[in-house]
């Protein structure tokens, strides 16, 4: 995987990679669902790597779908001494793979009031509401990003079977705790919210809280499997 690094003024860098089809449940659709996995790993990675020994220096870490963005302290570390600290550092050689956290169980209550797209996804893929519901329980989902509102996290990646692009008119609101999906991705909204993504379940369990020492219940890195729950 290409790593490109660019500078972003005096105290931030960003690690590029290579381009991707992957934006936000956009309604372009990559139609390799292993190269996804593939690229995502990789950054994954990386940002493990850096995340799980960084020096005093890095003051945050940010990653995303294409791009990692760290920033720093300009008074403890020169720009040019922090490039050459990363590239080094994610050198492939320079240790093991991180090893692969232990998944979150999220609890789901499928359809009805709590997922009203669920039968509009069924119908537009062809399959019974049952079928969806098992293939997004079927696989256990890497967190590649928190971001859109606090706590919301994108995982991925999505059974080819259930991918559809996102609503072309966005919900005006959403509520708290609402799994969806747009795209090759799978989330969860934390708080009241407009969205375009569809509305197929629904969690009790609370995605940021800011009274908890680590507000946002997820991270980037972490895995994640969804579980059915009765109505």
């Amino acid at each position: 995987m290409n790593i490109d690094i660019k500078f972003m003024g005096d105290s931030a860098l960003v690690i590029l990679y290579g381009a991707k089809q992957m934006k936000g449940g956009s309604s372009t659709i990559p139609q390799d669902e292993d190269r996804i996995q593939l690229e995502t790993a990789g950054i994954q990675q990386d940002y493990l790597c850096l995340y799980r020994e960084r020096p005093l220096w890095i003051t945050d870490i940010v990653p995303c779908f294409s791009s990692i963005g760290v920033y720093y302290n300009p008074v403890l570390i020169s720009p040019v001494e922090a490039e050459d600290f990363i590239r080094r550092r994610l050198t492939r050689e320079a240790g093991p793979v991180p090893a692969e956290t232990e998944a979150m169980s999220i609890p789901v209550r499928y359809g009805g009031e709590y997922g009203p797209d669920l039968q509009a996804v069924s119908e537009a893929l062809g399959m019974t509401p049952e079928e969806v519901i098992c293939e997004h329980c079927l696989k256990t989902y890497n967190v590649w990003a928190i971001g859109f509102l606090p706590g919301f996290p994108y995982m991925g990646s999505l059974s080819a079977k259930i991918v559809l692009p996102r609503k072309e008119i966005p919900d005006r609101r959403v509520t708290a705790g609402s799994v969806a999906i747009a795209g090759y991705q799978t989330g969860i909204y934390p708080y009241d919210s407009p969205g375009g993504w569809h509305i197929i379940g629904r969690t009790e369990m609370k995605m940021f809280d800011p009274e908890r020492a680590e507000p946002c219940l997820l991270k980037p890195g972490d895995r994640v499997r969804f579980v059915r729950m009765g109505t």
